[in-house]
């Protein structure tokens, strides 16, 4: 899932590209920008139907007109959508082709901070965020959006520091979070909420310090406390910590995941599996419960009967199966949560090799 390209067609430019003896090198340039480490969004995101013209230019006058001398091969790949844009559009740089100087932001070759609107793409040409520096800095409203065209997040800026209103959303559309900041840091009433739209929690900050209740504090208290016990090893007291947690709050999603974290460190799939149920049903796009349920479920059938070879110190070593047989709908329940799970941002190594383990 890491491949450049996944269609027939880019497979040609990766043959292109890395199949000859002596390997060229090679540079992509999407939309005017030169594509030079892997976006975050991946590169599986840029398909077949994204793509407007592929041009591939071998002239070396040619190639540095892009800068670049030591290159054999530029691949000029424009979107549809980069087609579609006026050329006015067009005119307003983006911040992959500039450069950070001593915190502020130059177009590329330029001695002089930036100053204008800038417009940050995806690789398939959709609008990724959008804003305005001030001499390198931003100022006013910046906005960030997700793949599909939904807002992410906005926040307001006055030289290149957060200050004023701030929220952000789920990618379903719901707010998450909204507040105020003060000089770069959170300040006054902060509301959170979960993705389904009830309230999660309200929080009091001065100058970036959370002022909690008595029962926030004592909730966290128990947290930070049940968090030490498992990095120390101790999951059982870690559990019981979480326990106190949770009946001081019990509408709060992430006990029951870090609950449910304790119980699978120590082999208690089936526990696990239920907090993790749980920490979903509070909130159904929590990225790593839906991950750790999928896991959950795996390690449930490969140490499934499995026998004990070492257990010292405290810390258990059992054997497992290379292979575990599972019902088929146990086995589609793991690749669910494991693509939810994608989709939402885990996207580890572990997680794609699941995925292709779990989800043929």
């Amino acid at each position: 899932m890491k491949t450049l390209f996944t269609t027939l067609l880019f497979q040609f430019l990766i043959v292109f590209a890395f199949a000859q003896e002596a390997k060229e090198r090679i540079l992509y340039v999407v939309d005017s920008i030169a594509v030079i480490d892997e976006p975050e969004e991946g590169f599986g995101s840029l398909s077949e139907e994204d793509i407007q013209e592929i041009t591939v230019f071998t002239n070396k006058a040619t190639i540095e007109q892009y800068g670049y001398k030591d290159i054999d091969k530029v691949i000029l790949i424009t979107t549809k959508a980069y087609a579609s844009r006026s050329s006015e559009l067009k005119q307003i740089p983006s911040t992959k082709a500039m450069e950070r100087i001593d915190g502020r932001w130059h177009l590329l070759n330029s001695s002089t901070p930036y100053s204008g609107p800038f417009i940050d793409y995806y690789l398939d040409g959709k609008k990724q965020g959008e804003g305005n520096f001030k001499e390198g800095v931003v100022e006013g409203i910046r906005t960030v959006y997700y793949p599909d065209g939904k807002m992410n997040f906005q926040r307001n800026y006055s030289n290149g520091v957060e200050n004023g209103e701030a929220e952000q959303y789920f990618p379903n559309g719901q707010l998450k979070y909204k507040g105020t900041f003060k000089d770069g840091k959170e300040n006054g009433r902060w509301e959170e909420w979960y993705s389904t739209g009830k309230l999660k929690r309200l929080t009091e900050f001065k100058a970036g310090k959370a002022m909690p209740s008595k029962e926030q504090d004592k909730y966290h208290t128990l947290l930070s406390k049940a968090n030490q016990q498992f990095r120390d090893g101790n999951y059982q007291g870690s559990v019981k910590s979480l326990d106190k947690a949770i009946e001081t709050d019990p509408n709060y999603s992430d006990a029951y995941f870090e609950r449910g974290t304790a119980y699978f460190y120590d082999f208690k799939f089936i526990e696990a599996i239920k907090d993790y149920n749980k920490a979903l049903e509070l909130e159904p796009l929590h990225m790593k419960a839906l991950s750790n349920r999928a896991f959950a479920r795996i390690r449930k059938y490969e140490f499934k009967g499995s026998r004990t070879l070492s257990k010292t110190n405290g810390a258990t070593v059992m054997a497992t199966k290379d292979k575990a047989e599972m019902p088929k709908e146990e086995q589609e329940q793991i690749c669910a949560d494991l693509l939810k799970g994608y989709q939402l941002g885990d996207k580890k190594q572990m997680i794609i090799d699941a995925i292709e383990a779990y989800c043929k």
